[in-house]
């Protein structure tokens, strides 16, 4: 009955116009595809993609993201380790400068101790003039110690005294007039074992200088005054020879 069914319906679709069996052919392809086509889409979904393609993307998808947080993790751990890299580099540098400027220290305070072994406690170790060119004006480094033993940190002033000769006769002439009037109080120190302190000083017109003397006045004690001759002190020649560290 169904060959019979389709002979008759081939019948009719023979009866028809050539133009119209035309359209209706491309009609059944159209259609034909059609339904070929949702059979696709249908089938894709239920069996390829969310067992297959779909779920490895969305996968690979979130293993890009997890491998991305992961790098940025790793960048910033490293820029934090070439920081913490970087400040420790300089630190070690800063104590090494420290280290040396210690050992330097302890060299030349060893030398001190050792020539001026029989001093005890606050002094003045040495001087050292130095001529400013063209003027009456001198430069001087005076170097101090403290060589007494669990000696506290000792603070204060120093000034100077020049004795000499003016006019024929026998003269000194005090820091106030040496320093003028903004260096009335002297020169600060302030130090444990040793320290060297540096300052200037103006000559009167026609003094001709004989001997240099030096007064420290501790915050508590007595005050301490050396005197030394003046050419040793202009030549640098008192005491040790000795580069400041």
């Amino acid at each position: 009955m169904a060959s019979t069914i389709f002979h008759h319906w081939l019948d009719l679709f023979r009866a028809l116009p050539e133009a119209r069996r035309r359209r209706l052919r491309i009609a059944l392809w159209g259609c034909a595809a059609l339904v070929v086509f949702l059979l696709g889409v249908v089938l894709g979904r239920g069996v390829g993609f969310p067992n297959g393609l779909q779920a490895q993307a969305h996968r690979l998808t979130a293993q890009n993201s997890a491998l991305q947080g992961q790098v940025q993790g790793l960048q910033q751990q490293q820029q934090t380790d070439a920081t913490a890299l970087g400040a420790l580099k300089a630190s070690l540098a800063s104590r090494d400068n420290e280290l040396q400027k210690l050992k330097q220290e302890q060299a030349f305070y060893a030398k001190l101790i050792g020539i001026d072994g029989d001093r005890t406690g606050l002094g003045v170790h040495s001087i050292a003039l130095t001529p400013v060119a063209g003027t009456d004006a001198w430069n001087f480094v005076v170097t101090l110690v403290n060589t007494a033993e669990n000696a506290d940190a000792a603070r204060g002033t120093l000034t100077l005294a020049v004795e000499g000769v003016r006019s024929g006769k026998l003269v000194t002439v005090a820091w106030p007039a040496l320093a003028g009037a903004n260096a009335k109080e002297g020169v600060p120190f302030a130090f444990k074992f040793f320290q060297q302190v540096r300052g200037s000083f103006m000559l009167p017109k026609g003094f001709v200088p004989n001997r240099v003397a030096l007064t420290l006045h501790p915050d508590s004690g007595a005050e301490i005054t050396r005197k030394l001759d003046w050419k040793e002190a202009q030549a640098g020649e008192h005491g040790i020879a000795v580069t400041t560290p």
